[in-house]
């Protein structure tokens, strides 16, 4: 790439938000110290709750229902999970979208927001801080989102975000431990407040950079899932998600199958709160690669078919539940 063009999609830092992700995270430090110094036990309880419930938002709702459609859900589910979006404070679930079909439709390129290429501080923390794409207006058309525009808790959340997020994000969980079991408002306000937020914040960004922790570089010995270092488990699952995005199981984390957003996503489908659950069965997969290399098709497109089977698997099992 001419080395003009590449000046022409630098993006610069953004100082406001660079101070702004400074003081958020060292008043949430304080907060922590405040949780397991002075917090009362019914606050250390509400703050795990409303951080489950804000990480639930991100994972299986902006995640893997609105981004990559992997599921089907009911009005209740995706009232809760914009929500629990909605207390995470990291913008709105559209703009959320959009970044993360950005980063799957471009990985690797320049035009990735989060391009896992220039290392995980990058990735994590820095593509964050930086201004937007000099392109955007013109990446942001490239990404289909008439699915997502077609939903009424994500365009409501969009348009009224900063009226919902001081008042469900911030009021409501800080004055609950004041208000019902007599918490101190400074221990409110920096550990529902700072604190909370600061833990959700890098859940959101771990979604984009995760597989810099728990993937394994194509070509490496470990066998999958077997190589723990300490509470670290790398395998290929990560690699997996981002040539089939939209498997429920597929784990943000390394996993596949397991989890608490699977975990989640199970229980409400059995509560027939959610249904047309997408994902590939190792046949198919063996199929598509067995064309792949063949008939020596693009892998991405023999892929596709797994796709295609996968949406029928889930209208059947559809149709067998309601019948």
């Amino acid at each position: 790439m001419p080395a003009e063009h590449v000046n022409h999609l630098k993006r610069d830092i953004h100082w406001p938000t660079v101070l702004y992700y400074i003081h958020l995270h060292a008043l949430g430090l304080y907060g922590l110290i405040l949780l397991f110094t002075e917090a009362k036990w019914m606050t250390l309880f509400f703050t795990a709750f409303v951080i489950l419930w804000g990480a639930l938002g991100i994972t299986v709702g902006a995640h893997r229902h609105w981004a990559h459609t992997a599921f089907q859900a009911s009005g209740l589910v995706r009232l809760i999970l914009m929500i629990g979006h909605t207390f995470a404070g990291v913008g709105s679930i559209y703009d959320w979208v959009l970044a993360h079909r950005t980063h799957h439709l471009y990985y690797g390129t320049e035009r990735d927001p989060y391009n896992h290429k220039k290392g995980f501080w990058y990735s994590h923390l820095i593509s964050n801080m930086l201004s937007n794409h000099p392109d955007k207006e013109k990446l942001d058309r490239d990404i289909d989102m008439t699915d997502v525009d077609s939903d009424g808790y994500v365009i409501t959340q969009r348009w009224f975000y900063w009226l919902l997020f001081p008042i469900v994000g911030l009021l409501l969980p800080i004055n609950a431990p004041a208000e019902y079991w007599g918490e101190s408002i400074r221990n409110a306000v920096f550990i529902l407040g700072f604190f909370r937020l600061a833990v959700l914040c890098n859940f959101s960004w771990l979604v984009n950079s995760s597989m810099l922790i728990w993937g394994l570089k194509p070509g490496d010995k470990y066998p999958p899932e077997d190589n723990t270092i300490f509470l670290l488990s790398k395998s290929y699952w990560p690699n997996y998600h981002y040539m089939l995005p939209w498997d429920y199981k597929c784990g943000e984390f390394g996993t596949y199958d397991r989890g608490c957003s699977t975990f989640f996503i199970k229980i409400w489908e059995n509560l027939g709160l959610v249904d047309s659950l997408k994902t590939a069965s190792s046949d198919a997969i063996r199929e598509a690669l067995y064309k792949a290399a063949s008939k020596k098709c693009d892998i991405a497109e023999s892929l596709e078919s797994v796709r295609k089977i996968a949406e029928e698997e889930a209208a059947k099992a559809k149709l067998r539940y309601r019948h």
